[in-house]
């Protein structure tokens, strides 16, 4: 199991690695295992498409996001698994990349 302060050293390296901020999904099962992945913040064109969605839907442009930018071989594979066993586990990843876009949205009415 990861500790907090492995997860924000991983990021860091993630981050300078990929050249842009990279945010850590971490959840823990009921069985007491961690489930970590990470989300690279995505390209301009990207950060618009999913802007743009949540005027729509909120979860359709968490999805995209988490979809787009999760860097899958770093990143445990259940996040993106289409079997219903892991539904918890990708509908979490989704909520945290609403936070995310959230944090997107705040950058944008700052400027």
């Amino acid at each position: 199991m990861m500790t907090t302060e492995e997860i924000e050293a991983k990021a860091q390296e993630l981050s300078q690695l990929h050249k842009r901020p990279v945010h850590p999904i971490v959840f823990e099962t009921e069985e007491q295992e961690q489930i970590v992945g990470w989300v690279k913040e995505p390209e301009r064109l990207v950060k618009f498409r999913v802007l743009d969605m949540t005027a729509i839907s909120m979860t359709q442009a968490g999805l995209t996001l988490l979809e787009c930018s999760l860097l899958k071989e770093e990143s445990d594979p259940r996040f993106l698994s289409e079997a219903p066993e892991h539904d918890k586990i990708v509908i979490g990843a989704v909520m945290e990349c609403t936070r995310i876009i959230k944090m997107y949205v705040n950058q944008v009415k700052k400027n």
